[in-house]
């Protein structure tokens, strides 16, 4: 039996899906171990082996593919804990790094201030050298000025340079020259050019790119590094791929040279599982939350494609290289309540994470979670958390809400472990219309997918809050990321500069353009093992009206050549896209093209996802018991069910609760639920219509 797995190394958890060749898979879950996060990882998979009757290295020489997202270069932006970074850029323009945008980001808030600088001014060197818009070289590169700098660099124990000249992605000949005296002093050093990481105009955005690129690499590289000799050494001989901020996946060598595109490794595969779960029951319009014991990261997939942006920050810096668009809130089962000051009651966003974690897990917790009123409040069984592995301390739990929370509220335990819930529900709902309502879009008119072991217990009053009619639950909500993983394409994205007004494009600059970059595809494609037959090529280009700021992305282009035809199809496209995204559009006002993008994808093969057979409606043999839930204004008396029992066209009546081992799902009283065809749970505000999802067909695509 041949074995693919998807690991997510989350803030709490590190989540494991194993499927084989049968379309069968099974979830696994382990402690996320933060000082050494490859020791959660292989205590999971030794984890998974035991579940397959198997030891380590026979289980891992069964596996043909690893697809691993991580949290490595996130959590070093974070916690400032990236490598000693230098940076080299163009004589008389030292300071555009730190200046930023010179905007603050709270405006409104004259104390703020912008995040601790990853380079200081102290190790931001100058050479001179200048090019200019068009590539030529007006100061040739001051090569004395670059040996010294390296050698500087080099005795105040640099771990990294990041290089950027002005124009550098119109003639990157600088920056490369630069590269090379920079390896020849510093062998070890790990090396960043913005022509290679970000060839795009704007050069804060440029310089911040591929700073935090220099800065992150690094520990990256390192841990990964790691992980593929531990991984060797105990009998893995297959494929391990790193998932991407984009959406797409990329070997171990491409993600530790452009580390930049991990930031949000994790979440990324988010939307991607959610267009798999969403279209079994044709939701092009869906809504992915992933709520897990840190963080709830929401984002929106409109007609089946994700949000990708390239104005993206974490922790304040700046990246401009395309991400999806996926908001994250500190509002997750670990977060923290605490009455402050003025006698207000906040939850999140820290979090007690995997160590200690909630009081209720027994390991020294003395804060107050949501996870401790979940339990609290009836949700969760202490003796079943994990499919029992965790018995929660249920007495631990009631003692750190009535001191920290109910006692200074005035409160019972029941009632503040209630606020407690409502109040991250509340945080939750407002993520949610962050990237609806604020997009002028309706979440009424959008399905929402759930995911997380903890998304699937506040999901129905999220819903509620929102008018949402529809919430899907997948059977492995609990390792949706991990699911997604292995749902992911090989991905790259390339970009070229541009800058003319849309009727004085050269068609051979452009051609040119798109060929140099198809040419980087091919060969990144095929060095990773893609046959050429498996790699397909998106074109874009973004587009403005003269004298705006900002540009909109228009896709469509095919084969890379631009003829009268398709600049009339782009000029189309870029206002009916505009006028979706702002509200209007000014047909017949002058254009500018900025950018050329291409989008290289290499096809993998997908787990396929085994169908269930059809149960009756009645559900009676899933029962497993009853026991008090608040819901409302009091405990009521509900049914239990075991979540692996319930098969295709068992329905079920709200107040209801059902458990998996790595997650429950509380279903309010204005909610149905129907189990689909592949295990997962659909539910339907009572008095909407609900499809009898067992006897639905299959689509192709959701099966391959």
């Amino acid at each position: 039996m041949k074995f693919r797995i998807g690991i997510d190394v989350g803030g709490t958890f590190t989540d494991f899906l194993v499927t084989n060749e049968d379309g069968q898979s099974h979830i696994f879950k382990s402690l996320t171990t933060p000082r050494d996060p490859a020791q959660g990882v292989f205590e999971g998979l030794a984890v998974a082996a035991k579940g397959y009757g198997l030891d380590l290295a026979g289980f891992l020489a069964n596996t043909t593919t690893i697809v691993h997202g991580t949290t490595i270069t996130t959590n070093a932006t974070l916690t400032g804990r990236g490598a000693r970074t230098g940076f080299i850029t163009t004589r008389g323009f030292r300071d555009i790094l730190n200046m930023r945008r010179g905007l603050r980001a709270n405006q409104y808030e004259s104390k703020s201030s912008p995040p601790p600088a990853l380079v200081p001014r102290s190790r931001i060197a100058v050479v001179s050298e200048r090019v200019d818009l068009n590539g030529n070289v007006l100061v040739p590169l001051n090569e004395d000025e670059v040996w010294e700098v390296a050698r500087s660099f080099k005795a105040g124990a640099v771990e990294a340079v990041a290089i950027s000249f002005l124009w550098s992605f119109v003639n990157p000949a600088h920056e490369r020259r630069a590269a090379e005296i920079v390896s020849e002093v510093m062998p070890n050093a790990y090396i960043s050019i913005s022509s290679e990481v970000l060839p795009e105009i704007r050069v804060y955005e440029r310089h911040s790119t591929t700073v935090l690129n220099a800065y992150i690499g690094p520990p990256l590289a390192r841990y990964l590094d790691s992980l593929e000799k531990a991984l060797a050494s105990a009998g893995f001989g297959g494929i391990l791929l790193i998932m991407q901020s984009n959406g797409g996946v990329m070997s171990p060598q491409m993600a530790s040279r452009f580390a930049v595109n991990t930031l949000l490794s994790g979440p990324a595969a988010g939307p991607i599982a959610g267009i798999h779960y969403g279209k079994i029951h044709g939701y092009d319009n869906i809504i992915t939350c992933d709520l897990g014991g840190t963080s709830f990261d929401v984002s929106l997939v409109r007609n089946s494609t994700p949000v990708v942006t390239t104005e993206s920050e974490v922790g304040g810096y700046h990246v401009a290289v395309p991400m999806l668009d996926i908001h994250t809130v500190g509002a997750g089962g670990g977060s923290i309540a605490r009455v402050d000051a003025g006698g207000i009651l906040r939850v999140g966003p820290h979090s007690a994470g995997a160590d200690p974690g909630p009081a209720c897990y027994g390991n020294g917790g003395d804060q107050p979670t949501t996870t401790d009123a979940d339990l609290l409040l009836g949700y969760l069984d202490p003796d079943y958390f994990h499919g029992g592995r965790i018995k929660l301390d249920t007495e631990a739990a009631h003692r750190v809400v009535k001191e920290r929370v109910a006692d200074p509220l005035g409160l019972d335990v029941t009632a503040a472990a209630d606020a407690i819930y409502r109040l991250a529900n509340a945080h939750q709902a407002a993520a949610i219309g962050v990237v609806s309502v604020r997009r002028g879009l309706d979440p009424r008119e959008f399905a929402l997918v759930v995911a997380g072991g903890a998304g699937p217990i506040h999901a129905a009053p999220i819903a509620e809050e929102l008018g949402i009619t529809t919430i899907l639950v997948p059977r492995e909500s609990s390792v949706f990321c991990a699911a997604g993983m292995l749902l992911s394409d090989l991905k790259h994205d390339y970009v070229r500069s541009y800058p003319v007004e849309f009727d004085k494009i050269d068609m051979v600059r452009v051609d040119n353009l798109y060929l140099e970059m198809k040419r980087q595809a091919m060969t990144t494609l095929k060095a990773e093992g893609i046959a050429e037959g498996a790699i397909s090529l998106g074109y874009a280009v973004d587009l403005r009206y003269v004298g705006q700021f900002n540009e909109v992305e228009v896709q469509g282009l095919h084969g890379g050549r631009i003829d009268r035809e398709a600049l009339g199809k782009m000029l189309d496209g870029f206002h009916r896209r505009h006028d979706e995204l702002f509200g209007y559009s000014m047909p017949g006002a002058p254009v500018e093209l900025i950018n050329l993008r291409l989008t290289a994808r290499g096809v993998t093969k997908k787990p396929r996802f085994e169908e269930m057979k059809a149960g009756q409606a009645d559900s009676a043999a899933a029962l497993k018991g009853r026991r008090p839930a608040y819901f409302g204004n009091g405990f009521l008396t509900v049914d239990v069910f075991e979540g692996l029992k319930l098969l295709p066209g068992h329905r079920i009546s709200g107040p209801a609760i059902i458990e998996q081992p790595t997650t429950t799902i509380v279903v309010t009283p204005a909610f149905n639920v129907v189990c689909d065809r592949y295990g997962n749970y659909l539910l339907h505000a009572k008095g909407e219509p609900a499809s009898d999802v067992a006897a639905e067909p299959a689509r192709k695509e959701t099966t391959q």
